[in-house]
């Protein structure tokens, strides 16, 4: 029996999740990026409806993205 291992993360995707990152750190603070198979999920809070838009259509405009999942909450503050 084969010892079980963690699946490699690919490449393009850390060098994507990456790119991201740096977008989205840019737009707003504390906000998460994981992308798979360019798949690409983000999350977390931002002040206002403009930037949550802002931040979704930055990340589509990023080569090598497929798909994006925009989890971003609004504060209600």
């Amino acid at each position: 029996m084969e010892p079980y291992s963690q699946p490699q993360s690919d490449p393009k995707d850390v060098e994507l999740e990456n790119n991201i990152s740096r977008i989205v750190r840019r737009l707003g603070q504390g906000l998460r990026v994981h992308v798979s198979g360019g798949h690409v999920t983000v999350s977390g809070i931002v002040n206002d409806f403009g930037t949550k838009r802002q931040i979704s259509q930055e990340i589509q405009s990023v080569g090598g993205v497929r798909e994006v999942t925009n989890n971003i909450r609004v504060s209600r503050d």
